[in-house]
């Protein structure tokens, strides 16, 4: 009797047998793939069929990414009262509806740039609000020492994503044209529904309030649970610093490689591959380097090591093929130690973060660390017209050492194989 009411409290103690996070991952990696065909189609439809501008494909990136630092919060506090699991059956059958919206319009020839701007708009809100349902719903599919697991997991489904759904994107497109490639991903979408709705587990109803909601206040104890939470602010901003970096590298990495010295999309896009498959390497091996290091280590000490790569970018020189080497190489190390960090920084925030917080917590962090995306995107347009784009490639190892700075900190560092909880117990005192 004790056990079973010690389960009936704790939502995360109600284990299944692991059938319920497999079907969350098959439905969520079909559909990170699918996502990818989308984020090309949108775009290359915009300036095939309806001859968009520069400024106006601008804007369609602008409105994706824009919900990013928009709907965060809101739906944080939004998603703290709601089971995940129908958030997100309805979430990926509102985006199926939308991409499908694309080829149903072009064939009937009603399709306008005010309709691709509109899917951009719901569809990154819809991303943002699946994310973090589905980040706070794995911590009660999985038992705490198999989280960890089950990040890199989820993480290996993004990074393939990333990594084959750029180029079967294009052969799709190449194949069938733009808007048609965007029923598969409508495909993936309902793929994704189906699974979710498998799932055996069934959250606890939301506790019924029977005062008013004090929504600035839920939003204040999302935030402290990211910032009131030494080792979670930390790593926090590492990502900030990082995501800035990642985008001042896209900006100047395809300006060097294309532009400047003149290389084709092959080659190009083989770097990018290169940087895909570390990504998926170093996410693999998240798990038994945590086994072996404990979180702050394996993190710390990976990213330190990895982002040294970095130096490669500005250094090389020489013929066509020992460049795009260099570059594929740099980008596979560095993007391997990426994958890590990315494995690290979710369980760590699961672990530490109290079960009612989650979904505030996810909420306040993608905030904190998306926010600085468009920065690094313009600061690396900046320097490429200051500098040029082969000096402004000196300043990317600096921005990503910069970066793993913070994780240096003693509350980063003594993250062990179990992190001790004193800093979750505070959270849920003072919630």
């Amino acid at each position: 009797m004790p056990i079973r009411s010690e389960r009936r409290a704790d939502p995360r103690a109600a284990r299944q047998d692991g059938g319920d996070f497999r079907r969350l991952w098959a439905g969520d990696a079909v559909s990170q793939l699918g996502s990818q065909i989308t984020l090309f189609a949108l775009p290359y439809t915009a300036v095939t069929a309806l001859h968009a501008s520069a400024g106006q494909i601008g804007l369609l990136q602008a409105l994706y990414t824009l919900p990013f630092l928009l709907v965060p919060l809101p739906a944080g506090v939004w998603l703290e009262n709601r089971t995940r699991r129908p958030v997100l059956i309805v979430t990926s059958l509102l985006s199926a509806a939308l991409v499908l919206s694309v080829p149903v319009a072009g064939a009937v020839g009603s399709l306008g740039l005010a309709h691709l701007y509109a899917i951009a708009l719901l569809g990154g809100a819809g991303a943002v609000v699946s994310d973090i349902a589905k980040l706070s719903l794995v911590p009660q599919l999985v038992a705490a020492d198999r989280l960890a697991s089950a990040n890199s997991r989820l993480n290996v489904g993004l990074a393939v994503g990333g990594t084959a759904g750029p180029g079967l994107a294009g052969w799709l497109t190449a194949l069938v044209g733009a808007s048609n490639a965007l029923v598969l991903d409508a495909l993936s979408y309902l793929w994704s529904a189906f699974m979710t709705g498998r799932l055996r587990h069934r959250e606890p109803p939301p506790t019924t309030r029977r005062t008013a909601r004090d929504l600035p206040k839920e939003v204040r104890e999302g935030l402290r649970a990211v910032f009131g939470t030494p080792s979670v602010r930390n790593i926090a901003l590492h990502a900030a610093i990082n995501n800035a970096g990642v985008q001042l590298l896209n900006v100047v990495l395809v300006i060097h490689l294309v532009k400047d010295r003149g290389y084709g999309s092959a080659a190009y896009g083989l770097v990018l591959v290169c940087g895909g498959v570390g990504a998926v390497l170093g996410t693999l091996a998240a798990p038994r380097l945590i086994r072996s290091l404990g979180y702050g280590r394996a993190m710390l000490g990976t990213l330190a090591v990895t982002v040294n790569a970095f130096w490669i970018l500005p250094l090389a020189d020489g013929p066509r093929v020992l460049i795009v080497a260099s570059f594929a190489l740099a980008l596979g190390i560095t993007s391997a130690g990426t994958g890590v960090g990315g494995v690290v920084s979710v369980t760590v925030r699961q672990l530490l973060t109290p079960p009612g917080l989650h979904a505030r917590m996810n909420a306040s962090y993608r905030m904190a660390t998306f926010g600085t995306i468009p920065v690094g995107a313009l600061l690396g347009g900046v320097l490429v017209e200051a500098l040029g784009a082969r000096a402004a490639l000196w300043t990317v190892p600096l921005v990503f050492t910069l970066s793993v700075l913070p994780l240096g900190h003693r509350t980063v560092r003594s993250l062990g194989k179990a992190p001790a909880h004193p800093e979750r117990d505070a959270l849920e005192t003072r919630t």
